[in-house]
């Protein structure tokens, strides 16, 4: 059974990940703060295999586990400047750059980064959000040309959910933005495990779209 790493698992995306691997029948690893009780407790129900794994990425405390065979980063805060380019930018990059060689040693890896299309689009009270999704998104893309030997690092843009970070970011906005109805993780986890380069939503079309909304 391969191991996934799940970073932001009490999160929308995150807790949506770990469910499509699960049905997969992915053994994951939750890397959290706190214990997602209801997945570990449906997965047990379901005769899946669902660890929790302390996680702060604020102290940059990363986990000393068996090397993964897929890791995704769901993470992200809307918070003060300093703890975003930390659990934003700087943990996610340590984390996964702490993965890489130990999946090129196996010959195999898969990484998928959650990224939102505010990276690219400077919304109106959004720099300092926007600013390190930008952060993650352009090194992510740097990675992603250069990882090789069967390990590949996805950019994943998904829809706009209804997750409580989206909420946050929708109150600096004047206008709210459209949000998917119940999206899942599915689609998006398939094609990272394999190996596509850019995952969801297309960024260029995605932003026009809203520079004209």
């Amino acid at each position: 059974m391969k191991t996934a790493w799940v970073t932001g698992a009490t999160g929308f995306w995150g807790r949506n990940v770990v469910l499509s691997l699960l049905r997969l029948d992915w053994r994951v690893v939750a890397l959290t703060r706190s214990p997602p009780e209801d997945l570990i407790l449906w997965a047990r129900s379901q005769n899946k295999e669902l660890v929790w794994h302390h996680c702060d990425l604020r102290l940059l405390q990363l986990p000393e586990l068996e090397t993964p065979s897929a890791l995704f980063h769901c993470a992200a805060v809307f918070d003060d400047l300093e703890t975003m380019m930390q659990v934003n930018v700087i943990s996610p990059i340590h984390l996964i750059e702490s993965v890489v060689p130990q999946m090129q040693a196996a010959g195999e890896g898969r990484i998928g980064v959650f990224l939102g299309q505010n990276g690219r689009i400077g919304l109106p009270n959004l720099g300092h959000f926007s600013a390190t999704q930008g952060a993650l998104w352009t090194w992510a893309e740097s990675q992603s040309r250069t990882l090789k030997d069967n390990v590949s690092l996805s950019l994943v843009f998904p829809p706009r959910a209804p997750s409580d970070l989206q909420g946050k970011l929708a109150e600096k906005l004047s206008k709210p933005p459209k949000l998917s109805t119940c999206p899942t993780a599915d689609k998006l986890v398939k094609n990272v495990l394999l190996g596509h380069r850019c995952v969801g939503r297309r960024p260029i079309l995605a932003g026009i779209a809203t520079l004209l909304w």
